[in-house]
């Protein structure tokens, strides 16, 4: 296959007009327009300039070859962390853009939102981040480069129970991305779940859940949801003296969480798993090294899905043309020979491919990696 990713310098550009000029003809080429749902605002806002930011580098690569004498145009539209507004985003991309692949949606009800919308309009959706064991029954127009959450939440119950603890209370955001995770979780744990709150996104107050679980003693808290509501959620920890450790899911594990030094403070010696990235291979030293020129700054959580997920679809349209059937039916044999900076990337019959996790712990403002979690071997620690 063909590599998009390499070495040098990049130039930061704007990835946008609508046609090219080929200097052999004198004439234009139209771009091929490609749609991106980012969270620039809502729950999940503080991680979505870094995902758009993995999506304009795999532009910028792919534009440096072009597909089939064409460029890219990446077509960004804000969520909001909405599913409502994530579905009138995707409308506008298929019926005024006529995008035949959609990078999105970011959180798992969004994803699950767009999706009848995409399979009914043969539009591809790769989502980068969607979690959620439901999306795996999306349609057959729906793909995700991450793992589904039956395998992160058999992680999390094998890190809580090889850290001896027995007695679990879930606070996880009313939604599909921490219902679905629970869920797995209360399967898997071999304790006790003695508080089990669902809560709702956007409080400036979480102090009653809070109070409940502290009145509930667990040994541990089990956190599924979006850095703005736990960075509130942790501040008011501190206010009620709520000392349990927590194990927290991915949806957090982004540096952005220690901007305020109070939930800095909160989360030190916090445990986090997040989908592994094999930061030891080539093409993810590239990646990080042309994501650091390009942005000033390291990639956070999901600018390498987002990467993985926009240059899939280009490899797909490359092979296949720029189709939403053909790019659905190419993707599941592009995967196979893919070269992700993520990891394998093969999609199976429902568009899920296989995942490892990282087991982190909070140190001094630093994830930490201090283990590691495959469904081969389980959780082993370093």
């Amino acid at each position: 296959m063909q590599r998009w990713l390499i070495f040098g310098m990049l130039a930061i550009v704007i990835i946008g007009g609508c046609v090219s000029k080929d200097e052999g003809t004198n004439t234009t080429v139209e771009d091929i327009k490609i749609g991106v749902l980012i969270t620039q605002t809502g729950g999940l806002g503080p991680i979505g300039e870094g995902m758009a930011n993995g999506a304009k580098l795999a532009a910028m690569e792919i534009n440096k070859q072009g597909i089939n004498g064409k460029k890219v145009k990446l077509i960004i539209e804000d969520t909001g962390t909405n599913p409502a507004k994530a579905a009138e985003a995707a409308k506008k991309l298929i019926e005024v853009d006529k995008v035949q692949v959609i990078i999105g949606g970011v959180s798992s009800s969004e994803t699950l939102a767009v999706a009848p919308l995409a399979n009914s309009s043969k539009v591809v959706l790769i989502s980068p981040s969607s979690t959620a064991p439901s999306v795996s029954d999306a349609g057959e127009y729906v793909f995700r480069v991450i793992g589904s959450d039956n395998l992160q939440g058999d992680a999390i119950a094998q890190l809580a129970m090889a850290k001896n603890f027995t007695r679990a209370a879930t606070l996880v955001e009313n939604n599909d991305y921490g219902i679905g995770l629970e869920n797995v979780f209360k399967a898997k744990f071999k304790g006790t779940v003695v508080s089990s709150i669902k809560y709702e996104k956007g409080k400036a107050d979480y102090r009653t859940e809070l109070d409940t679980v502290k009145k509930a003693n667990p040994d541990v808290i089990i956190y599924v949801g979006y850095p703005a509501d736990a960075s509130t959620i942790l501040q008011q920890t501190k206010q009620l003296g709520l000392k349990t450790k927590w194990i927290a899911a991915e949806g957090i594990a982004d540096p952005v969480m220690f901007d305020n030094k109070d939930v800095a403070s909160q989360m030190e010696g916090m445990y986090l798993t997040r989908p592994s990235s094999p930061e030891g291979n080539l093409e993810y030293q590239n990646f990080r090294t042309l994501y650091k020129e390009a942005f000033g700054k390291d990639p956070g959580i999901y600018s390498d899905t987002e990467f993985d997920a926009t240059t899939l679809a280009a490899q797909a349209i490359k092979e296949a043309g720029n189709d939403g059937e053909k790019i659905k039916n190419a993707l599941p044999g592009v995967s196979r020979s893919y070269k992700a900076i993520t990891g394998n990337k093969t999609f199976d019959e429902n568009g899920d491919v296989p995942q490892d996790y990282t087991v982190l712990e909070v140190s001094n403002k630093t994830m930490v990696a201090i283990g590691n979690w495959s469904l081969a071997s389980g959780i082993k620690f370093q």
